[in-house]
């Protein structure tokens, strides 16, 4: 993870990101929690995942913690991975 990707996650609590780290591919996380000091350095998330309706919701019962160094890289989430469509019909009002 580089300096501005951390930079990025610190400034994205209770958001969600696509986060990638050693031990899970990229995943969707609402960020609880980043703490960059002391021994072991870590984030605190919750892992997300499309509802029936489409809206995210959390994936599991539990957290995880992951130390920093096991991030490889934090990235805004896209808005399809999110379950949610971007793209408008041109309206057809004559």
């Amino acid at each position: 993870m580089t300096e501005s990707e951390l930079t990025f996650l610190k400034a994205n609590i209770d958001q969600v990101v696509t986060i990638e780290t050693t031990q899970h591919g990229p995943h969707r996380a609402r960020i609880l929690f980043v703490f960059d000091e002391g021994e072991s350095p870590d984030v605190f998330y919750l892992e997300m995942e499309p509802g029936s309706s489409g809206e995210l919701q959390q994936k599991g019962q539990t957290g995880y913690s992951v130390l920093l160094s096991e991030v490889i890289s934090v990235k805004p989430a896209q808005a399809e991975q999110m379950g949610t469509n971007t793209t408008t019909s041109p309206s057809n009002s004559h």
